[in-house]
Order: C-alpha cells, then sequence, then structure tokens
C-alpha cells in the first residue's frame, strides 16, 4: 500500500490529507476556486507536499489511491448549469414530470406547503418540447404487450438532437421489469452515431415508483455531461502531475466509484461532499470503540448533522427510515445516500436584519468575495466577523498565517450592517450573532436527533469542519451532551476529506418484485442470488478480489397496499419459510418502532416491495497512529493569552491559548482556553475541560 489521497471541495474552502502506510496523517486546507476548481485541488495539493515534506510530483507518483469528493455536480444542478435533456417516454405518460407526485407542495416544508396561495413547482428540467413518447408496453409482470419500432426510435431521437437535446433520459413505465426496450434505445443512438450519452432508468434505478425513477434519471442525464468533462479534466491534469493511477469519485451512498464510470451514475455524487463526514466519523468512532456518534460538520456554507447507531450511519434506506431517498432542490431522488440534514449556517453565513430581527444565513459569502474581514471585497458581515471581534480568531494565526485578514474591515461591517441599526454596541452585535447560529445547530441537531427517537445525551458528539471544534462546546453544552470529540491534530478542519481517502468500493443494486408473505421462497431466494452475482460482477471488473466482497442484504416492506415502505435487513444465505417469518417480524418491530406501538396491522397482510444488495469492496487502509501518553501538563503548548468574550459571564476573559499542533497525549486543559491550528480553532469555554487522548483527538466534557 502506498500513499492515500483524499480531496473534498467545499462551498468555501478545498480540503485534502494524505495518509502514509504507517497512519501519519497531514492535511491542508486552502480557499476553493470557484472559477477553476481544479487551481484549488492543485493548490491543496502543494500544501499537502510541503507538510509532508515530498516533492509534489513524487508525492503522487506515490499514490496508489485518490479518492475525490466533487461538487461538480450539486453546484451544476442547483445552479441550472446542467445539460440540455431530452427524455423518452412510455406513450401516454408524457406529463410525469410536469403532473410530478404529491403536487405542488412536493419537497417543502409543511409550513410552506400549506400556503396553497403562494406554493409554486419546481423549476422543470425537461420542457414539454423535449419530451417524446414511444410506443411501447411491458405488463407489471414484465410481458411484452406492444413491442417497441426502430424507426419510432430513430424518429424520437433525431427531433432531441434537431432542438439540442446535448443528453437523453428513457424511463419507460415498466422497464424494471423488463429492460429490453431502454436498452434498444441506447443501441439504435449508437447505430444512429449521435455521440450523446444515454441513461436508462433501468440500469440506475430498476425498482418502481414512476416519477422518482424518472426525475432520478432526467437528473442523471442532465448531470452526466458536466460529471464527464470534469474527470477528463481532472484525471488529465494530474496525471501530467506524475498521478498514475485513477481518480475514484466518493458517492452520496458514502462509498466510492472508478471516475470513469462515475458519469454513468452521475446523480449518485450530488451530496458525496456530505457523506465523507460520516464516513470518516465511523473510521475513527470504529478505532475508539463508540457506537452511538452524532456527526456535525460546520464549514464555510453550511451545518450538517448526521448520526451513527450502533456503529452504522445511518442512511436514507436504514431500517428506521422509509427507503426514499433525499431531497435535492425540491426533487426526492431514489438513490440511496447517507442521512445528513442541512442548514445555511456555517462560518460563512451572512447576518442580516428581517424586519428588526436578527438572522444568520442561509446565504453565504462563499470563498468570493468571502467574509468582510478577508479584504476580497465582501461588505457583509458573517459569523468569522463576529468570532473575529469576540477573540474566538486570531488575525495573525488564520489558516496558519496563509491568509492575511483585517480585524476593522470585520468590525466596520458590523457596525454598518447590524449594531446601528438595532441600536446596539460592537460586541453586543458580534455576540448575538454568536449566539444566533449556535442555537440554530443546537436546534437542527435536536431535531435530527430527537424526532427520529434518539436522545442526544446518550450520544458522542462529534464535531469537525473549519468551523465545528470553535463552536462544538456552546450548541453540544446546550444539548447536554457529556462527550465531543474534535478530531485530532487539526484534522477536524479536513475531516471529510479523511472519510474520503478511507472510503471503500461501494454500489447498490436492487429490482421490484412485490410479494405477499407467505412468499414463493425459490423466487425470493432466486432475487437475492441474482442480485448478489451481479454486484460481484460490477466489483470484481473495479479489480476487486473476491475475498474483499462484502454483501449485506435488505428487503423494503409494507402493509398491504400501502404507499411508504421500511427496510429491513435479511440474513445470508439461503431461507426458508421459517427466517422469512422472521423477517416479517423484524418489520413489524421496526414499524411500531417509528409510528407507535400497536400501529401495525397484520391483518392487512405483509408485502415485500423491492429485494436489495449493497455491496461493498474493501480498499487497504492504514491504521490510525496510536500515540503514548506523555504528561498532563499541557505549558509546552502555551502561547500565550488573549481577551475572550463569553455570553455567560456576558464580558471579556482572559484567555489561554494553546499551539494545537504542541499537544502531547494526555494533556488537560480547563476552559476558558483557546487551541489553535492552521485551519480550525477549539474553544474551551468557562465550565469546560478538554484532554488529549492517544490517537491526539480533542475530548471536550463539562464539569461543574
Amino acid at each position: 500500500m502506498g500513499l492515500i489521497i483524499g480531496v473534498d471541495i467545499g462551498g468555501t474552502f478545498t480540503d485534502a490529507v494524505l495518509v502514509n502506510e504507517s497512519g501519519e496523517v497531514w492535511y491542508s486546507k486552502v480557499p476553493t476556486t470557484p472559477e477553476n476548481r481544479f487551481i484549488g485541488i492543485v493548490d491543496s495539493l502543494v500544501v499537502l507536499s510541503e507538510e509532508a515534506q515530498i516533492p509534489l510530483d513524487a508525492m503522487l507518483a506515490s499514490t496508489t489511491k485518490f479518492a475525490h469528493g466533487t461538487t461538480a455536480t450539486v453546484n451544476a444542478f442547483i445552479q441550472r448549469r446542467g445539460a440540455k435533456v431530452g427524455l423518452l417516454v412510455t406513450k401516454g405518460f408524457k406529463d410525469t414530470l410536469e403532473i410530478m407526485k404529491a403536487g405542488r407542495g412536493k419537497g417543502l416544508p409543511e409550513s410552506e406547503r400549506l400556503n396553497f396561495g403562494k406554493v409554486q413547482m419546481p423549476e422543470s428540467l425537461v420542457p414539454t418540447w423535449l419530451v417524446e413518447e414511444i410506443e411501447e408496453r411491458v405488463d407489471h409482470a414484465g410481458h411484452v404487450i406492444v413491442p417497441i419500432r426502430e424507426d419510432d426510435v430513430r424518429r424520437a431521437l433525431k427531433n432531441l438532437v434537431a432542438h439540442g437535446a446535448e443528453s437523453i433520459a428513457v424511463c419507460f413505465l415498466w422497464s424494471f421489469k423488463n429492460p429490453d426496450h431502454e436498452l434498444e434505445v441506447r443501441k439504435i443512438s449508437e447505430k444512429m452515431g449521435l455521440h450523446v450519452p444515454v441513461s436508462a432508468s433501468c440500469e440506475l434505478l430498476p425498482v418502481q415508483g414512476e416519477f422518482e425513477r424518472m426525475i432520478t434519471t432526467v437528473i442523471n442525464s442532465y448531470l452526466a455531461p458536466i460529471l464527464s468533462k470534469y474527470i477528463f479534466d481532472l484525471e488529465n491534469g494530474l496525471h501530467a502531475r506524475g498521478l498514475s493511477n485513477p481518480v475514484l469519485i466518493m458517492q452520496s451512498m458514502g462509498g466510492l466509484i472508478p471516475g470513469v464510470e462515475a458519469p454513468q451514475k452521475a446523480v449518485t455524487t450530488l451530496i458525496s461532499g456530505l457523506a465523507g463526514g460520516l464516513v470518516g466519523s465511523s473510521f475513527i468512532s470504529d478505532h475508539l470503540g463508540y457506537k452511538n456518534v452524532i456527526t456535525t460538520d460546520m464549514g464555510g456554507t453550511s451545518f450538517e448533522v448526521g448520526i451513527i447507531n450502533e456503529g452504522v450511519p445511518l442512511s436514507s434506506n436504514n431500517p428506521l427510515a422509509p427507503s426514499f431517498g433525499p431531497y435535492v432542490s425540491r426533487y426526492e431522488l431514489s438513490i440511496p445516500a447517507i442521512d445528513v440534514t442541512a442548514i445555511g449556517a456555517g462560518a460563512g453565513s451572512i447576518a442580516w436584519i428581517d424586519n428588526g430581527v436578527l438572522k444568520v444565513g442561509p446565504l453565504s459569502a462563499q470563498a468570493v468575495p468571502g467574509p468582510a474581514c478577508y479584504g476580497h471585497g465582501g461588505k457583509d458581515p458573517t459569523v468569522t466577523d463576529a468570532c473575529l471581534v469576540l477573540g474566538y480568531l486570531s488575525s495573525e494565526n488564520f489558516l496558519g498565517g496563509r491568509l492575511v485578514i483585517k480585524p476593522d474591515l470585520s468590525r466596520d461591517a458590523l457596525m454598518d450592517k447590524i449594531a446601528r441599526p438595532l441600536g446596539m454596541d460592537l460586541i453586543e452585535a458580534a455576540a448575538g450573532i454568536h449566539e444566533v447560529v449556535n442555537n440554530q445547530m443546537a436546534d437542527l441537531t435536536r431535531k435530527v436527533t430527537i424526532e427520529k427517537g434518539y436522545d442526544p445525551r446518550s450520544f458522542v458528539l462529534f464535531a469537525f469542519g473549519g468551523a465545528g471544534p470553535m463552536n462544538c462546546a456552546f450548541y453540544g453544552g446546550e444539548l447536554g451532551i457529556s462527550k465531543i470529540l474534535v478530531p485530532g491534530k487539526g484534522l477536524a478542519t479536513a475531516h471529510s476529506a479523511l472519510g474520503i481517502a478511507v472510503s471503500d468500493y461501494k454500489q447498490s443494486f436492487g429490482i421490484t418484485d412485490i410479494m405477499t408473505i407467505p412468499v414463493d421462497v425459490e423466487r425470493f431466494n432466486g432475487h437475492f442470488d441474482d442480485l448478489e452475482k451481479k454486484a460481484r460482477k460490477t466489483l470484481s471488473s473495479w479489480g476487486v478480489k473476491e475475498n474483499d466482497i462484502l454483501l449485506t442484504r435488505t428487503a423494503d416492506m409494507q402493509y398491504g397496499k400501502q404507499v411508504h415502505d421500511v427496510n429491513v435487513p435479511v440474513p445470508q444465505g439461503v431461507l426458508n419459510k421459517e427466517n422469512i417469518e422472521k423477517i416479517a417480524e423484524a418489520f413489524e418491530r421496526k414499524y411500531e418502532l417509528m409510528f407507535g406501538a400497536d400501529t401495525g396491522f397484520r391483518e392487512a397482510g405483509i408485502e415485500i416491495v423491492n429485494f436489495r444488495v449493497e455491496a461493498i469492496g474493501k480498499i487497504d487502509k492504514p491504521e490510525l497512529r496510536k500515540y503514548e501518553f506523555v504528561s498532563k501538563d499541557p505549558s509546552s503548548a502555551a502561547k500565550g493569552q488573549r481577551d475572550v468574550f463569553f455570553k455567560r459571564s456576558n464580558d471579556f476573559l482572559k484567555t489561554e491559548i494553546f499551539d494545537g499542533d504542541e499537544l502531547l497525549t494526555g494533556n488537560l486543559i480547563s476552559g476558558p482556553s483557546i487551541i489553535e491550528f492552521s485551519g480550525t480553532t477549539v474553544t474551551v469555554p468557562p465550565d469546560f475541560r478538554l484532554e488529549v487522548d492517544p490517537y491526539r483527538n480533542l475530548l471536550i466534557t463539562k464539569f461543574g
């Protein structure tokens, strides 16, 4: 095993980590370059090479795994910069996208959904003049009723390309039961020499759900050309600088896919960066033996919360959640994804006034122009500006001194936009912004945990991202959490990049076949057998050895005629009627856990709707380095003191400042204290203390 590199591009910063065979980790954090994100990637790699004292070309030449979480797709989708998509549908179903599912309120919170006079449908990705109907029909059992005609397909494809279609999506009504007609469209397109990518729903999502399957396929087509060019440019640029291995791309489900295949499943990369944080937390919690963890990631643009329960990151296809996927810009996607909830509350979130009320976010200053203190033209005050005024951040040590910031610009922005309009002084305005954003983060964490039936006080809180460690004691303390972990040696700032670096290959496979219990046992076992063969074949084609393939089975189940289903684990091996009855009993237990005691209705019958197999291809990864106990005394890391404002005291307090890179295993620090790393700052308020564990993680606890 050689070097491992993980890169995560955020809205404000690009993070990278380098891991060697001994478990040593180096990280870098540089501003994201929105005009050309590859520049930011190269900048981050240059810093990595300097930190590890390895020339850039030698570092890349020794890298056996380069994994990347990209925002190329989600940015293109949100900003509506994707390809022009042409859509082929079964005759009679031209308006499926326009009708949607659940109508105009789809993807909105209930408070907005009920405001019928103002609710608007999201912008359509495919105008009706780019939708072509094909006369074909397959029945619910997969039997061909109306054969597809080549001349009909040729006519439709020719019309779409003539109207400017750059990518084609194909979603026929029952293709998940018989894929032949959709696959025939691709063959005809190739025969015509059209040279446009074709996304077939039968390959992308062979399960029932007409609208979700169609919109997922359309979004895949919308993003495929964007991602294809991005990866082509990325690999060429890296190979020119010494990388010899292919780039691996992170997916929303928390696993990697070869870059060359990623455009075929572009939709699965939409929230890949968010997934990295949970994978990294799972990696660390496995080393430490923590089973229940709340992950919180505060970057420059957003704040994200996820849950690890009994050692497993919750996903949208987990046993305690319905089996539909995440929402992105109000569209519900039927893709497996790690369950992460986000709000616009980051270090770059802009503070503003709404009818005399102080608000923070969701708009962000992003990398350009950035917070006012960056001096790049930003005039709006942000959370970073407030923290600088309050003393949490040092103007001399921002990004290890690589970015010179100007406190006077923060003060001017706060006074002009917040303090004077609200009749406050400067410190009141900054403290108000700090309190608002911490309350928002505590509220979201409370919502994500309690609404899923979890008591946050029984979890360890992981805090990462560039700004998470600076605020975690405030929002964690508000939640009554007894133990907070900040990933060690300053790595918190690039924690998602670490998760990407240590991820394995992962792919999900599924099929729909509605069966009522008691089921046809042979058919039941046959579906899982077919899916597992497909999974092994796919991972084998990626170079994964048989012994490194791990398969997990689940089934989506529901009471008869229900709309939503519950995903339930299924044991390995050939199962009999008694085994399947136990699966049904597990479904009923999960159902009551979700909806309350005695909510089940066995009399309606229990149906298995979808059969699913998740395949993991293990990739070698190092163990994290463990350090021997040195001393409780942290004085060797002491840098001095400065005044820092704490709301509880309503005043500035003399606060000890420590160099985080100099902290050693066993060091014990009492608040008020500040620990500074080149990419993040850790706050230890009064009544809190911090201890350095054997992996150099920082454990923050409240006392008194």
